[in-house]
């Protein structure tokens, strides 16, 4: 049946209207359905661990966070923050106080085989595989990645691991080629194959899978597909993004307030008067559809010609043989036409031979069509939606944990200018991009390990050079940036 709430236009004129008069609930908040036992999907011969709710959670997240006015710019500040100068080589060590630090250098062989990627095949440069698995980590926490192995284990410059590719987390699942009855219980190792394709809708036909990369067994395979993420707790196969879940509706929400200021603005404004529609009438509308659809299914077995329902001199409706549900709502849907057309044309009036029918519920009791003026609080609505954008705003930042020196926004939109608070702030925030480090630069560091093992072993690494920002008070006049513009 169609919404027990809703509007009607006619014309200019729009009318809301309720069935019955029980009053209008807000709907529950959606939750995930959350259970203990995950059913793997079968695709051809292989069997799918699902990535979330209707195994779309990243697609899901991704299109949310994309339609969202504030989180992609956040998401990229993290990322312009991690990415820094962008990817250096370096050796950590401890110097007598026991502080650790790093010393950055430079290597001809490493980087000359960086610097290949493209010229040995691979679809992008060292450099935008790195930015497309730091924008991957911060979506999803994970990345894969696409390794190339020369033929017998070498490439043009006579190494083992040619490159690697990345593979956005929207197309890669994970997938086992077993799927033992009444199994329920699944680890990471179970499953050592990834299906590539379009999830959302695409043809399972063109699905590809791939072996995923075995660093027990690097060289199984010229072609395999690794899976680093941030282990998220209570999640044993996938990574999931620590802040989306717990701000899902927040995001959903803050998606929607345009989109119901502007259908406000366009209908509400011109909506004068809401109906409500007797339970009982629908009742009995129903029993009669129901009557016609068996009277017409005994016409039909007779070859006779089947009735219609009249609502007008030359309007009729086509009922069938089998009452559905969505007979009834177009039935009400045509009364809800024709009743607004006369409250909005020259027949006004009838709206009172409306009000004046009566309809019995069965029980004794009577029930009436009602038609009731609506109070216009446009002042009151417009305020309301715009103080819960600006709450959403304030646990979006929140869950970011992007302080609002830092994150240039604060609690009223406008940008901070505490220095000395984004100074600190980002200092602390340095400290803590450790883990996004070690997940994003993880598979092109074993790679350094397969291609150079003696310079792996003396403690040479692949990170992010971030220079620190001194003091404006600890730099010399001459040297700070006011004094400094280009």
């Amino acid at each position: 049946m169609m919404n027990s709430i809703g509007y009607i236009r006619s014309g200019t004129d729009v009318y809301s209207y309720q069935i019955g008069e029980s009053p209008v609930r807000m709907a529950a908040a959606r939750k995930e359905r959350r259970t203990g036992v995950v059913a793997l999907l079968g695709v051809g011969r292989y069997f799918v661990y699902p990535f979330g709710e209707e195994n779309l959670e990243p697609n899901v997240c991704a299109r949310m966070i994309t339609d969202n006015r504030l989180l992609p710019e956040l998401i990229e500040k993290q990322i312009r923050m991690l990415y820094g100068s962008g990817p250096v080589l370096y050796r950590q060590s401890v110097d007598e106080h026991g502080q650790v630090s790093r010393r950055y250098l430079e290597d001809a062989q490493i980087l000359d085989w960086l610097d290949s990627w493209r010229e040995n095949g691979l679809a992008d440069d060292f450099r935008t595989y790195i930015n497309k698995c730091v924008r991957s980590f911060y979506y999803t926490e994970g990345v894969f990645s696409s390794w190339r192995l020369s033929a017998g284990g070498r490439s043009r410059h006579s190494l083992p691991v040619a490159g690697l590719e990345h593979v956005s987390e929207l197309r890669c699942r994970l997938c086992t080629s077993h799927n033992p009855a009444g199994k329920t219980d699944w680890t990471d190792s179970d499953f050592r194959h990834v299906m590539v394709g379009n999830w959302d809708g695409g043809n399972t036909g063109e699905y590809r899978v791939y072996r995923r990369f075995d660093p027990a067994s690097p060289f199984a395979a010229t072609s395999a597909i690794s899976y680093s993420k941030n282990p998220t707790f209570g999640e044993e196969i996938y990574a999931f993004n620590v802040f989306f879940r717990g701000i899902k509706d927040w995001i959903h929400g803050s998606n929607m307030t345009p989109a119901y200021i502007n259908d406000y603005l366009e209908n509400a404004m011109s909506a004068r008067l809401h109906i409500i529609i007797p339970q009982a009438w629908v009742e009995a509308k129903k029993a009669m559809l129901e009557d016609v659809c068996s009277a017409n299914a005994e016409l039909e077995a007779k070859g006779k010609d089947l009735q219609r329902v009249k609502f007008s001199e030359n309007d009729y409706m086509d009922v069938g043989t089998e009452y559905s549900e969505n007979l009834l709502s177009e039935y009400i849907s045509r009364e809800l036409k024709k009743l607004t057309t006369f409250l909005s044309g020259s027949g006004r009036n009838q709206g009172k031979v409306y009000a004046t029918r009566s309809y019995s519920d069965g029980q004794g009791g009577e029930e009436r069509w009602k038609i009731e003026e609506i109070p216009q609080k446009y002042k009151e609505f417009i305020e309301a939606m715009l103080e819960y954008d600006k709450r959403a705003d304030e646990v979006m930042l929140s869950s970011k944990g992007l302080d609002s020196s830092i994150s240039n926004v604060s609690k009223d939109g406008i940008v901070s200018k505490s220095g000395s608070d984004a100074y600190y702030n980002y200092m602390i925030y340095l400290n803590g991009l450790t883990i996004p480090e070690t997940v994003v630069c993880a598979d092109v560091n074993f790679a350094l390990k397969l291609n150079f093992p003696e310079k792996y072993r003396s403690g040479i690494r692949l990170g992010f050079y971030r220079p620190a920002i001194a003091r404006q008070q600890d730099v010399t006049p001459e040297n700070r940036m006011a004094n400094n513009q280009i």
